[in-house]
């Protein structure tokens, strides 16, 4: 198997040659598009990882301002002639041509809602999304229409997939019905820009903000289009185990992001995936970390630790 056939066999949760890993982080913003393709592909084959996730570090063309509720209905995002898209159609391509065919390529993408977080403020968002759902809900809509357009372009650029963090399911932030009308239809509609092509496919990435404990409603997102779905266990109090038996895809995970492949050592790196997969077993999943990898100093002889204690796996390792 390469490692695109790999990743492709736990999405369908059949049995590989060995369990595929994967680990990300960001990246400085002002990169340009050769140090942005040379980083990716720097941890790519200095860690041995099964998978490409291309992060989205360069800002969304968000246009308009926000002062009043109407000011909803005229925003908007820079189409796909952009040289903001063009930026990162050239990135996927660059390491397409470096990495070649044998490794899935997923492009990150966030939200409308996070778009606009990023564009206007989480505290102006969120006030307007009480007091003024409607205008609200017309801006994002505006939002989700082009940044399906750029998914549509990501994919037709190279990309396998996309890799999509939804937000805005965190507990305290929205009922379960007011996020059922502002942020999961828009959720979709960018969701099904893989899921309705052949060969293209969802990494589902249920991700928690910091001003709400990093908690979030894992089980809103139960129904999404998904190949492979991930979250925060150490967060939520939400096992991999449990994940499984709710969610008809694949899972991403099981190590903490901030914990031993941060700050190490290798022997407790090593020690944190075999538990993993003694107690979930070698079927249907591929490891990784709860979120991005966060903090300073991250290592990649750290990454390459882990990666390597899942290729090197077998059921009663001790």
């Amino acid at each position: 198997m390469n490692k695109a056939q790999r990743v492709k066999a736990v999405m369908n949760r059949e049995e590989t040659d060995y369990i595929p890993a994967g680990f990300w982080f960001h990246y400085k913003p002002d990169f340009t598009v050769e140090e942005m393709i040379g980083e990716h592909l720097k941890l790519y084959r200095e860690t041995d990882m099964d998978v490409i996730k291309i992060m989205q570090d360069y800002a969304y063309p968000v246009t308009g301002e926000i002062h009043c509720a109407d000011d909803w209905f005229h925003i908007g995002i820079r189409g796909t002639d952009s040289k903001e898209l063009k930026k990162m159609t050239e990135v996927i391509r660059g390491i397409r041509e470096q990495a070649g065919d044998d490794v899935l390529l997923f492009q990150t993408m966030f939200g409308p809602f996070k778009a606009a977080s990023i564009a206007f403020g989480d505290d102006v968002l969120m006030k307007y999304s009480k007091e003024a759902p409607e205008a609200v809900r017309a801006g994002i809509q505006k939002l989700a229409d082009g940044l399906e357009a750029w998914a549509e372009a990501y994919l037709d650029a190279g990309a396998d997939g996309i890799y999509y963090s939804a937000q805005y399911g965190e507990e305290g932030r929205f009922t379960k019905e007011e996020w059922e009308q502002l942020v999961r239809p828009f959720d979709l509609q960018i969701l099904q820009a893989a899921d309705r092509k052949k060969d293209k496919y969802n990494i589902l990435h249920i991700c928690g903000e910091p001003e709400y404990a990093f908690k979030t409603h894992v089980d809103w997102f139960y129904d999404y289009p998904a190949d492979l779905v991930n979250w925060s266990v150490k967060d939520n109090g939400y096992s991999l185990k449990k994940g499984r038996e709710n969610f008809s895809c694949a899972i991403l995970g099981g190590l903490n992001n901030k914990g031993n492949i941060l700050k190490g050592p290798k022997e407790e790196i090593r020690k944190e995936v075999q538990t993993v997969l003694e107690d979930f077993g070698t079927k249907g999943i591929m490891i990784g970390a709860d979120c991005t990898i966060q903090g300073e100093g991250i290592r990649l002889d750290y990454i390459r630790e882990a990666v390597e204690a899942a290729h090197t796996y077998r059921k009663g390792d001790e």
